[in-house]
């Protein structure tokens, strides 16, 4: 079944493209909470089971990283190639097969193997293919499609707690058991609800050339539109201060649930405050969503990072309850308003035909953050004793993500 529609139906409650980001919003939430918020959980089941220290634990979700950014450019270049609905389909099934390898993890070789199939699964049926259908069904409301479907990463946080509570209770072997058996049925639902629409240029319609559809090829050849690309500085600049901002996200989610059993309080209370943080980006999301496709997108990003900064000070040296309430607020404000700017602010620079391709290169640059600051943050607790340093640092990283952004040239001033 095809749907065909106007720009201008994007005012329209039933227009596909929502039906298509409220699904989103479940994805996303599932790869969240089991890739995001759930993997400081998991790796601090494993520290407790196997006395693994957090610098070789944590080198599991950066092998995962590593991968990422190993696969992210042929991952972009498959969505562009084969439509989002295919590739999902497949991607849930990998993930699945990932999950049900980590129920049964008794070594560290376990472990990284069932991180590898977790997240290159995760990466091909989860946030990259979710954005980039916002990215070709929208135009006008692009950037507050994507906060909508991108509600899924806080609305996941509710459960983190749940989560824990499972871990704590049933165990790690049980809970992510369950977690490969529902990836799998996403795979069918995928399929079924999940269509790629075709995207207009003025000069030819992607994924109709049937000159471009002969079949895959390993060879991948660079279309000018990417080289152009590649060859501005918005690309270098939005890509690394996305790595700014976005290596502290992946290392709290690695390390804040034993940060926060570290100063005295459970795993379940860990998870109540990853659910205060997630409601509160939650709305900021929606916020962020709303303001970026009415301002200039840089300077509102710019303002989001900088709040960014600012919780992670806070968080560096608070030791009681109510400092890490404080911090998931400044956190959760900026959290969410940052996630629909970083990925919209790309489509007011680069072509949205091969939006997916220059995204999953731009990951190079990114996963350089994502892969070392989890590990170097355990070792500097390793070494240190606590995450004092290794949260100030990461603040004085977000800084420099926001100096980029408020740098980037307008929109409009890059000749297309």
């Amino acid at each position: 079944m095809k749907f065909k529609y106007k720009s201008s139906e994007e005012s329209s409650i039933a227009y596909y493209g929502w039906i298509i980001a409220l699904y989103g919003n479940f994805i996303i939430g599932l790869s969240s909470l089991t890739g995001m918020h759930g993997t400081g959980f998991f790796l601090k089941a494993f520290e407790s089971k196997y006395n693994w220290s957090r610098t070789l634990i944590s080198g599991a979700s950066a092998f995962a990283r590593a991968e990422t950014a190993l696969f992210g450019p042929i991952e972009g270049y498959i969505l562009d190639k084969f439509g989002a609905r295919k590739v999902m389909t497949v991607g849930f099934v990998v993930s699945a097969f990932g999950f049900y390898l980590l129920s049964s993890t008794t070594t560290l070789l376990s472990l990284y193997v069932s991180y590898f199939f977790m997240s290159f699964g995760t990466a091909i049926a989860g946030w990259l293919p979710i954005i980039t259908l916002m990215n070709t069904w929208f135009d006008k409301k692009k950037t507050f499609a994507m906060a909508m479907s991108m509600n899924g990463v806080h609305i996941a946080g509710w459960a983190a707690a749940l989560l824990a509570f499972s871990i704590q209770n049933y165990g790690i072997r049980q809970t992510t058991f369950v977690i490969s058996l529902i990836f799998l049925c996403f795979s069918p639902l995928s399929y079924l609800i999940v269509r790629d629409k075709t995207v207009k240029t003025t000069s030819t319609t992607i994924n109709n050339d049937k000159s471009e559809r002969k079949g895959f090829s390993l060879r991948i050849n660079i279309s000018p539109k990417i080289k152009y690309g590649l060859t501005h500085k918005p690309f270098w600049m939005i890509s690394l201060a996305h790595m700014s901002s976005t290596a502290s996200v992946v290392t709290l989610g690695v390390h804040l649930p034993a940060h926060i059993t570290d100063i005295g309080y459970s795993t379940v209370q860990a998870g109540y405050v990853v659910m205060i943080y997630s409601t509160v980006a939650l709305f900021s999301q929606i916020i962020g969503g709303y303001l970026g496709d009415r301002l200039v997108k840089k300077y509102v990003l710019t303002a989001f990072i900088i709040i960014q900064s600012i919780g992670l000070f806070i968080l560096s040296f608070v030791r009681n309850i109510v400092g890490i309430i404080v911090f998931s607020i400044f956190y959760g404000i900026a959290f969410g308003g940052r996630n629909p700017l970083f990925t919209s602010i790309r489509g007011d620079y680069f072509d949205r035909t091969v939006f997916a391709t220059l995204f999953g290169l731009s990951g190079l640059v990114i996963n350089i953050g994502t892969v070392s600051s989890p590990v170097l943050t355990g070792y500097l607790f390793d070494t240190k004793g606590d995450y004092s340093i290794a949260f100030f640092i990461l603040g004085i990283m977000a800084l420099i993500g926001a100096v980029l952004c408020f740098s980037l040239p307008k929109k409009g001033m890059i000749d297309n």
